[in-house]
């Protein structure tokens, strides 16, 4: 159930109900929004987005016949003979509509509001900020990839008087997205994990993405609160003064919350020594996630929990599906980081694989997508620091990594093998693979190279 009555859809601008029952206007709280009509269960709210294999508003009679409370429609797509007798909310435009639902709920929240992005490891921040913040009290957070402007409001609408705080992820790839999201969201308290070389086949370059990530913090309120990445010169150097700060850094002396990196044991799994005196060993492996537990630090030691309470929680933190997960096979580690790829996660991941004391060391590595003109030199000298590393054997994945991979030298490219889809990289790998040796999955979204660990044989 959703804390959202039905008389709250008339607060949104131009929204007019057709063919409503008299009694459904009394309930006070609907059973949930389903954009799927897949999905959809009896006595939902079906909301007709337009996407761009599909446009929800084909599905309205269908919903309707499966029991839905009503749809949300656009005003320009009804049609007396085909939507007369359906139960329909009409508006000017459905995706704005659910954005000013879902803003108009989150106001309705007086409590502690983190919106997180950045161009790498914003999905695990949000995850750890979550996990030492629920130790305490019910925090609600983005699930999944929920990051955009169809899942953002979404996620948002589902708060309720039991959360105590909220921790929202913000996505984007164009110029725009972040200012639409906050929007949404309306945080008192941003962090931008660090800026990249993402999204640049519409972001274009680094400053671009700076941009962009930066309107986070342009976009809040007088008196929030900014968690500033000292070591990312783009984030260092942003100032309102209008907002509270607090810095975190590993490389600078003058921050509010300090790191050092401590030990990093055989899996590769580092340790984050906090300000100077609490030594905080991670399950997740990799640097990269003690980077990013020093970022959680920073909140919500600003929220008010000691370093002794996010050194109990981190400890216990372990990574989730398609992000440096560790998955065992016959007694080899296989890192599952297939979630999604660009040069920098690239290096981080190889770095983590290549720290660990295993035997044999091998990667698989697929496309980076959206990197627009940039793509082609950018999978060339992922392939080359690849080598620089020097694994065992390299398998490359997809049309952009085996187009770089021409233009290695006949001594490289002897180091590579080429697969035409992930089973026959499973069966590459299950080939070379023994009990102690170490692999790398790595590839955006897209390629689907999780695969790879369903096409293996059994254990």
């Amino acid at each position: 159930m959703l804390d959202v009555a039905v008389r709250d859809f008339l607060e949104l601008e131009e929204a007019e109900f057709v063919n409503l029952p008299e009694q459904a206007m009394k309930i006070r709280r609907i059973k949930g929004i389903s954009i799927d009509s897949r999905t959809i269960e009896p006595q939902q709210v079906f909301w007709a987005i337009k996407g761009a294999n599909f446009d929800g508003h084909d599905f309205i009679p269908e919903v309707s016949a499966h029991g839905a409370l009503f749809s949300v429609m656009e005003r320009a797509r009804y049609r007396a003979e085909t939507h007369g007798r359906l139960p329909l909310l009409l508006v000017p435009n459905t995706l704005k509509a659910l954005h000013q639902l879902a803003r108009a709920h989150r106001l309705r929240y007086h409590i502690p509001v983190i919106a997180i992005t950045g161009s790498n490891g914003k999905t695990t921040t949000k995850e750890m900020v979550a996990h030492i913040m629920q130790q305490r009290e019910a925090v609600h957070k983005t699930h999944g990839n929920r990051n955009n402007q169809i899942g953002c409001p979404l996620t948002v609408v589902e708060l309720n008087e039991m959360h105590k705080a909220a921790v929202f992820e913000l996505g984007t790839n164009q110029f725009g997205e972040i200012k639409v999201l906050s929007g949404i969201v309306e945080p008192n308290h941003a962090l931008i994990t660090l800026v990249g070389d993402t999204h640049l086949e519409f972001l274009q370059s680094r400053e671009g993405v700076a941009r962009e990530k930066l309107d986070l913090f342009r976009g809040l309120q007088a008196g929030s609160t900014i968690y500033k990445n000292m070591d990312d010169p783009f984030i260092a150097a942003f100032h309102r003064e209008e907002l509270r700060e607090v810095t975190y850094a590993f490389e600078r002396p003058d921050v509010d919350v300090k790191g050092r990196f401590g030990e990093m044991d055989a899996m590769g799994r580092g340790e984050l020594i906090l300000n100077g005196r609490t030594r905080i060993a991670l399950k997740a492996p990799g640097w990269h996630n003690v980077r990013n537990a020093l970022a959680a630090a920073a909140v919500t030691l600003n929220l008010g929990f000691s370093e002794r309470e996010i050194a109990r929680a981190l400890s216990t933190y372990e990574s989730f599906e398609k992000r440096m997960q560790v998955v065992h096979w016959r007694g080899a580690i296989i890192l599952n980081d297939t979630y999604n790829a660009n040069p920098a996660s690239m290096y981080l991941a190889m770095e983590t694989l290549m720290s660990m004391e295993n035997g044999r060391k091998y990667m698989a590595l697929g496309d980076m997508n959206e990197l627009g003109r940039h793509s082609a030199e950018m999978h060339v000298r992922v392939l080359r620091k690849a080598l620089e590393y020097g694994p065992s054997h390299i398998y490359v994945l997809g049309e952009k990594m085996s187009m770089a991979l021409a233009d290695l030298s006949p001594a490289e490219q002897k180091k590579i093998s080429t697969c035409r889809s992930q089973f026959e990289l499973a069966h590459m790998v299950a080939a070379r693979m023994k009990a102690g040796d170490a692999l790398l999955l790595k590839a955006s979204r897209g390629i689907q190279m999780e695969k790879v660990l369903a096409g293996l044989p059994a254990q």
